[in-house]
């Protein structure tokens, strides 16, 4: 691996976006919110959010939080998700390079980076992107992986393998996301 381990620890899991407590990451002084958009908030099988995530973000939005769609896909998929949601977004973010991340960071009302926070489902797209770019990042169980693209796949195998260190390294944060998961440890070793 080109990165050393610790930059693939997430600040947080979480099993889905409506566990995460949005009061409390407000409280502690978060204030804009990068969400991954395919297998955060919406398989990559639905073109459009349901009620339930749409009434989510509303929630986040009403918290006094700023939401930015940060995705690695293409631009007429993440417009029209983040239409819906009537808010900001970056697309072919280049995750887990810089160049996403500082788009979305431009767009950002924010004093410092610590009160900007990450969403995503995958450890080598979402958690070292941001962590590459000193921003913290929870972590979501995919949504759907059985429909996941081939790309996407190939980034699962890699996170396999960095958990697999993680649990040498980290192991607390490492069993933390297998059990996010529903994995067991023997499936690591």
């Amino acid at each position: 691996m080109f990165f050393k381990t610790k930059k693939f620890l997430p600040y947080d899991c979480y099993r889905t976006i409506f566990d995460i407590d949005y009061r409390k990451l407000y409280q502690l002084g978060k204030r804009v919110i990068l969400i991954d958009i395919d297998n955060t908030l919406v398989p990559y099988d639905r073109d459009l959010p349901e009620r339930r995530h749409l009434e989510l973000i509303d929630e986040i939005k009403t918290l006094g939080f700023q939401i930015i769609f940060i995705s690695n896909n293409h631009k007429e998929r993440v417009e029209k998700i983040a239409l819906a949601f009537d808010v900001d977004y970056v697309y072919s973010a280049c995750k887990p390079l810089k160049k996403g991340f500082k788009k979305a960071l431009t767009k950002a009302n924010y004093q410092t980076k610590s009160e900007v926070l990450t969403i995503g489902d995958q450890v080598v797209t979402d958690v070292l992107g941001s962590n590459l770019y000193q921003l913290d990042a929870i972590l979501v169980k995919p949504i759907k992986k059985k429909n996941e693209k081939w790309y996407t796949k190939v980034n699962r195998i890699a996170e396999n393998i960095i958990i697999k260190r993680m649990l040498k390294q980290y192991p607390a944060m490492a069993l933390k996301i297998i059990n996010l998961r529903g994995e067991t440890i023997e499936n690591q070793m």
